[in-house]
């Protein structure tokens, strides 16, 4: 199972583990939740973890302080290997053990044209009507 590993709080180096069950765990301050965050700048019920077969999923629950992932704020965040979250003065860092996915796919595939093209165009993609190769320009 996924595990989130307290590594600071409000400053102070910790090193707890709270290991994640399938499903929804909270995160916060409040003695009801799953993992419980003793930081003043933690909401009662900041964030919530959703442990998928696939995916592990980070979700602000409308925290005062908001949630961060690697220094970004987010809502809603697909979480990998080695992330650092932030809630409130608590930094954790979140070790994924067996998701069946890889970063890449939990992120999802860029959508800025030409990302996978390289920078010569030795290899530019082409439509499937017009042939791979050099491509020439006429004038105009």
């Amino acid at each position: 199972m996924p595990t989130l590993i307290l590594t600071m709080l409000e400053g102070r180096t910790q090193s707890v583990a709270f290991t994640l069950k399938p499903g929804r765990n909270t995160l916060g301050r409040s003695g009801r939740n799953d993992v419980v965050l003793d930081s003043l700048f933690t909401s009662r019920e900041h964030a919530a973890i959703v442990v998928e077969a696939a995916f592990t999923t980070l979700s602000d629950l409308g925290s005062q302080n908001g949630s961060f992932v690697n220094g970004e704020r987010v809502e809603t965040q697909v979480l990998v290997e080695g992330d650092v979250i932030r809630l409130g003065g608590c930094e954790l860092r979140f070790v994924s053990d067996n998701q069946q996915f890889s970063e890449v796919e939990a992120r999802g595939p860029s959508s800025v044209p030409n990302w996978l093209s390289d920078e010569g165009r030795e290899h530019a993609p082409t439509a499937p009507d017009v042939p791979a190769g050099p491509r020439k320009v006429s004038p105009s």
